[in-house]
């Protein structure tokens, strides 16, 4: 095998671990529990519904606290959607470098991998890659949110309304839509693996929203 090629295969291959490990780190930044221990030195981890997330910052800390982590969580995403598009890596590439950045949210080696959802941060990836789509998902939620007000209600429509909306309203292909579905399940797998903890956090704080 020409030796030039072998090469090249192999920087590819550095690129790609590269990439991997940077969209980690980028998703690992636990904006959920600095911001609280900043402003008012408690361990979000253990308050409210005990999930280190924007929507636990926003009932706990304050409402602009959890909208500035929302939005901080959403530019993770972003971040490195950015970063596959510049660099114009391979489609399979762009979804695991995304998947990194959800991983390094939900298990961040910094809170000993206790960490959120990553639904900011997956919602963030995908709006660099598909804006429009993306911002009709994240309208949908809203509008589900202002007439339900159950948070984990809206999340599911507006989730559950990317393969039937993407595609023909959107144009986008079968092949985009199937890896943001399994992209977005691990978001559910998460919260299954969370509900012990949450539960037990939210009978200790008495948290009851929805």
């Amino acid at each position: 095998m020409d030796s030039a090629f072998i090469s090249f295969i192999q920087n590819e291959i550095v690129l790609y671990i590269i990439i991997f490990l940077l969209s980690y780190l980028i998703g690992d930044i636990p904006f959920a529990f600095i911001l609280p221990k900043l402003v008012k030195k408690v361990d979000i981890r253990y308050e409210g519904e005990g999930n280190v997330g924007a929507r636990n910052v926003l009932h706990t800390i304050g409402k602009s606290y959890g909208i500035l982590v929302g939005l901080l969580d959403f530019s993770k995403g972003f971040v490195v959607a950015l970063i596959c598009l510049f660099f114009r890596l391979p489609f399979y590439i762009t979804f695991i470098a995304g998947f990194a950045a959800v991983l390094g949210h939900d298990f961040p080696i910094f809170l000993k991998f206790k960490g959120g959802k990553g639904v900011a941060t997956a919602l963030g990836f995908l709006f660099g890659l598909f804006p429009i789509p993306t911002f009709a998902t994240l309208f949908l939620m809203l509008i589900t949110f202002s007439i339900k007000r159950y948070y984990l209600f809206a999340m599911v429509i507006g989730i559950g309304s990317l393969p039937v909306l993407w595609l023909p309203l959107f144009k986008h292909s079968i092949k985009e839509i199937t890896a943001t579905v399994i992209f977005l399940s691990f978001l559910g797998i998460k919260r299954i693996i969370d509900t012990p903890h949450m539960r037990k956090v939210r009978e200790a704080s008495g948290w009851d929203k929805r």
